[in-house]
C-alpha cells in the first residue's frame, strides 16, 4: 500500500486528478484535464495506472471510481486534507469528528459533510455558526452539525440504538476527545 500511496500522490498534478476522479461518478478524460489543468497525455496515463491499481474502472471512453477499501482510504485521506484543523476553534468543546460518508470515505461531490461537536453543553450559536461556516468553505460542501453533550448520548444510545451505534463505530475524530471516551 505504501508504494501505492507514493505513486499516486508522486506530483501535485497527479493530486490534483486524484482529487477530482475519486468524488465525480463519471468522467473522461478530455473533462478530468480541463477541470485540473493537466494535459490530456499525463491525465490518460495516470488514469490508467488508477485502472491498474484497482481504484477505477474503465468502460469505454469513460471512468468511473470503484467502490473498495482502497478507494474509501484514499478519499477518506483527500477529505481529511480539505480540513484546515488549525482555522477550527473548538471553543467551549471538548472534541470535533466526522461521521457518516466523509468519515467513511464514501461520500461524493454531492454529499453533505456531517460532523459532531462534543461538548457537555451547548456551545454558543456564534461559534457553532463559525465552524459551520468555515467547514462549509473549505470543503464546498453543505455541512450538518451535531451537538453530543452526555445527555444527548445517553439518550441516543437508548432511542436510536442503531444511529447511536453507527456514529461511535463510523466516526473520525478530528481534533480534541473522541466519543468513545463518554
Amino acid at each position: 500500500m505504501l508504494c501505492m500511496l507514493i505513486e499516486l500522490f508522486k506530483t501535485v498534478e497527479r493530486a490534483k486528478v486524484l482529487r477530482y476522479v475519486m468524488f465525480r461518478n463519471s468522467f473522461r478524460v478530455a473533462e478530468v484535464s480541463m477541470a485540473s489543468g493537466v494535459t490530456k497525455g499525463l491525465v490518460s496515463r495516470y488514469l490508467r495506472l488508477l485502472v491498474e491499481y484497482g481504484l477505477l474502472q474503465k468502460d469505454g471512453r469513460e471512468y468511473s471510481p470503484h467502490d473498495c477499501a482502497h478507494s474509501r482510504a484514499i478519499k477518506l485521506l483527500l477529505n481529511l486534507e480539505m480540513i484546515d484543523l488549525s482555522t477550527l476553534s473548538l471553543g467551549s468543546a471538548k472534541g470535533l469528528g466526522l461521521y457518516g460518508s466523509w468519515a467513511r470515505g464514501t461520500n461524493h461531490q454531492e454529499s453533505d459533510l456531517d460532523v459532531w461537536i462534543k461538548a457537555d453543553s451547548l456551545p454558543a450559536e456564534s461559534m457553532l455558526a463559525r465552524m459551520q461556516k468555515d467547514l462549509s468553505l473549505q470543503t464546498r460542501a453543505e455541512v450538518n452539525l451535531l451537538v453530543l453533550t452526555p445527555e444527548k448520548l445517553e439518550r441516543l444510545k437508548r432511542e436510536d440504538k442503531p444511529f447511536y451505534n453507527s456514529l461511535i463505530i463510523g466516526q473520525v475524530t478530528l481534533k480534541g476527545e473522541s466519543l468513545e471516551e463518554y
